[in-house]
C-alpha cells in the first residue's frame, strides 16, 4: 500500500534492444543436418560443427547433435542442454599437429622440404613413442609427416623449438584462453606452462596430446591460418536494434598476429596433402575444390 500524500517514484520501462546473431540460417540448417547424420552414421554420443568466417570470426553455423528443441525443455536433461561446442574439451590429437608445424616453419626451423627419417617408433630419453600403424623407417618431408600425420615425424620437428618458444606458439593460437565468443559457459581449456612440464610434455604435446582445447577454440586455430596468419575473435552478435529499429553492428573483434602471411600460406599448402590420395583423410577432399 501507499501511503497517501507520500512521494511516488515512477520509472519509465525502457525498450530492449533486438540482437542479430552472424547465424546465416541456410548453413545453419544443412550444418545441423550433417552433424545430426555424421553423429548417427558413426555412433558417437555427440558431435559439433562451427563455420566461421576467418576475416571477421563471424559464426556463420553452429549446430551439435544430439539437441533439443527449446519450446519444449521440461523431460530435457541439463547434459542435454551444455553446449559442447564451448563447454567441453578434448585432446585435438592430430589437428594439433598444424601448430607444431606452423611455428617450427615460422621460426625458420624447418621449411616444408627438410627431410627427417621417421621410424615407426622413437625411443627419446623418458619414453617410446608410436605412429599409429606399424610402418619401415621412411624419409618423409615436413609436409610428408603432416600429409600421413607422423606422431614420431612431429616430434622431432618440436624438438627443434625450445619449450618456451612452443608454449609461446600455442598459447597465440589460443589454446588455454577463452575465445571471448560471448556463449555461456565457455572454457579456457587446459595447457601448463613448461615449468610444469615433465620429460614426455612436449614430445606428447607436439602430435596434440597433453593439453585440450574447445571445439570453438579448434576451429579459431584452422581460421588463423585460413585468414594469412591473423587470429580473429569468434562471435556469434552481428549487431543490435533499438525500439526504432535503428541497427548498430557490433564492434570489429580483436585481431593478433600468430604467423606470418606466408608461413599462413605454406601450412595451406601443406594441409590441403592431408586429403590427398597419399594423406590419412581423403575422404574429406570436396570434389573439384
Amino acid at each position: 500500500t501507499i501511503i497517501p500524500g507520500s512521494q511516488q517514484f515512477i520509472t519509465e520501462a525502457k525498450s530492449g534492444q533486438d540482437i542479430q546473431l552472424t547465424i546465416d540460417r541456410d548453413v545453419q540448417w544443412v550444418a545441423a543436418q550433417a552433424i545430426s547424420d555424421a553423429v548417427k552414421s558413426s555412433g558417437a554420443s555427440s558431435g559439433t560443427v562451427i563455420v566461421m568466417d576467418p576475416k571477421t570470426g563471424a559464426i556463420v553455423a553452429h549446430a551439435t547433435a544430439p539437441t533439443f528443441d527449446p519450446n519444449n525443455t521440461k523431460k530435457v536433461s541439463l547434459d542435454l542442454m551444455r553446449n559442447p561446442s564451448v563447454q567441453d574439451v578434448y585432446e585435438p590429437g592430430s589437428t594439433g599437429k598444424v601448430m607444431t608445424l606452423a611455428a617450427a616453419l615460422e621460426e625458420k626451423a624447418v621449411t616444408p622440404q627438410t627431410v627427417f627419417t621417421v621410424p615407426y617408433a622413437l625411443k627419446t630419453k623418458y619414453k617410446v613413442f608410436h605412429d599409429h600403424e606399424k610402418h619401415p623407417t621412411q624419409q618423409l618431408t615436413t609436409a610428408g609427416i603432416l600429409a600421413v600425420s607422423s606422431n614420431t615425424g612431429t616430434i622431432q620437428i618440436g624438438a627443434k623449438l625450445s619449450d618456451d618458444t612452443f608454449y609461446k606458439y600455442l598459447r597465440a593460437f589460443g589454446v588455454g584462453k577463452s575465445t571471448n565468443s560471448g556463449l555461456p559457459g565457455e572454457s579456457a581449456g587446459l595447457i601448463n606452462a613448461p615449468k610444469d612440464w615433465t620429460g614426455t610434455s612436449k614430445p606428447t604435446m607436439s602430435f596434440g596430446q597433453g593439453y585440450s582445447v574447445t571445439a570453438m577454440q579448434a576451429t579459431s586455430i584452422f581460421a588463423t591460418i585460413a585468414n594469412d596468419g591473423v587470429r580473429v575473435e569468434p562471435t556469434v552478435i552481428a549487431g543490435t536494434s533499438d525500439a526504432d529499429g535503428h541497427y548498430t553492428p557490433a564492434k570489429s573483434r580483436n585481431s593478433s598476429r600468430v604467423i606470418s602471411a606466408e608461413t599462413a600460406k605454406q601450412m595451406r599448402l601443406i594441409i590441403e596433402s592431408v586429403v590427398s590420395a597419399q594423406g590419412t583423410a581423403p575422404s574429406a577432399a570436396i570434389p573439384g575444390y
